[in-house]
């Protein structure tokens, strides 16, 4: 993917464009791929905060999203309170609540 910075998004931080403009990733992925190398101003390697100008060339490596594979696990839940609209779960520590994308 690639992009031209115009004038309404020059002097925002790169990791914040890249956020606005890439569907789907969080902003630690984001920071990971320019920490990676997998992101280039300019031809160049800079930090995600860089503060970007006007006609900045930014390119970003493909983003091929990884395939999602959830299992239901059966457990016995401490349920501490319930109504209709409402359930409090006392989870234990380690219990995954939201699986990651990446």
């Amino acid at each position: 993917m690639n992009y031209v910075v115009d004038a309404e998004s020059k002097g925002k931080r790169l990791d914040i464009f890249l956020m606005e403009n890439v569907e789907n990733v969080t902003r630690s992925y984001i920071k990971n791929m320019i920490d990676g190398g997998k992101v280039l101003l300019n031809g160049k390697i800079v930090k995600a905060g860089y503060t970007l100008k006007e006609n900045d060339k930014i390119e970003v490596e493909k983003i091929e999203p990884k395939e999602l594979k959830i299992e239901a696990k059966k457990m016995d839940l401490d349920i501490m309170y319930e109504d209709d609209d409402i359930i409090v779960i006392n989870k234990e520590k380690g219990v995954v609540v939201h699986p990651r994308k990446w």
